[in-house]
């Protein structure tokens, strides 16, 4: 759930909104739109209720942009929400429908990430990198791909990763990169890697796209299944597919890791007196200044 509320929370632009281009990515309005909110109750089975009116009417700020302008209940329930827009591009054109999810939450719960601007970057790379920076949002008057269909809806919107799993990928890719040698761990964080070595930039966001398949793969192994009755097959595999953008990101990280090795520069040498031997530095590494003396040079 990449969107949340809180209760007595008033959602204006930005909030709940929806982009409508034409076929030659252009903007358009459309020729009609509604939205309706409905509450997703878990069951067993999974219900939505719908909340309100059916066929609310949505605020239209400009061209080819819509958002729902209401406020969250004092009494809403928390969990998981969907808004659906059904909408037309012509007035005797078929209505699509088109869903988004979001939540209610607690009145202590974060609502928004503190993100420092380098982890903001490095978290906008990641997902552009993994196509997951919410391309549904900005809706197309075109058929939806047969994949696309969810029951009796076109589409759904949202992010497959929320951006606190975003930054956990990123610094456990971080710490796994400082692992590799030569030890690198004063770059600790985001900004000093992006501040500091911004060419290791790259290399992170691979091992953050490993870790986020992975992720992912682990999802999907619990939803997995292979079932067979009256001899027709179901196949449920999904986990597999995400190996082969883990195997990717891993053959690049490789690859960087040896570059590292390659170019990474230590030098430690014992600090000794330019002239002379002190007595005290006698068993080992410079420990006390050297003194050029009769008496106590060696």
């Amino acid at each position: 759930m990449s969107i949340s509320f809180k209760r007595n929370q008033v959602l204006g632009r930005g909030d709940l909104d929806i982009f409508l281009t034409n076929s030659t990515g252009n903007v358009a309005n459309a020729a009609s739109i509604t939205y309706a909110l409905y509450y997703v109750d878990p069951g067993p089975p999974e219900a939505d209720v719908l909340i309100g009116n059916s066929a609310r009417v949505p605020e239209n700020p400009s061209v080819g942009e819509y958002y729902a302008s209401v406020r969250i209940p004092q009494t809403a329930a928390y969990g998981t929400y969907r808004i659906r827009w059904t909408l037309k591009q012509l007035v005797n054109s078929p209505a699509q429908v088109v869903v988004q999810e979001f939540s209610v939450v607690p009145e202590n719960a974060i609502l928004n990430l503190r993100v420092n601007k380098a982890e903001q970057e490095m978290i906008r790379s990641l997902r552009i990198l993994l196509r997951d920076q919410n391309p549904d949002k900005f809706y197309h008057f075109r058929p939806p791909e047969h994949e696309a269909n969810i029951g009796q809806y076109n589409r759904v919107f949202g992010q497959v990763w929320e951006d606190e799993e975003m930054l956990e990928y990123l610094n456990r890719a971080l710490d796994w990169w400082n692992m590799m040698p030569p030890e690198t761990e004063n770059y600790k964080d985001m900004n000093t890697l992006v501040t500091q070595k911004p060419a290791w930039r790259l290399p992170v966001l691979q091992g953050a796209i490993v870790m986020a398949a992975m992720a992912l793969q682990a999802n999907w192994i619990v939803d997995e299944f292979d079932y067979s009755i009256g001899g027709i097959s179901l196949n449920l595999d999904k986990s597999s597919r995400y190996d082969g953008l883990k195997s990717s990101a891993e053959g690049l990280w490789n690859q960087a890791v040896d570059m590292k090795a390659r170019t990474t520069k230590f030098i430690r040498g014992l600090q000794q007196p330019k002239y002379g031997i002190g007595i005290r530095s006698a068993f080992g590494p410079h420990v006390g200044t050297g003194v050029l003396s009769p008496r106590n040079f060696l």
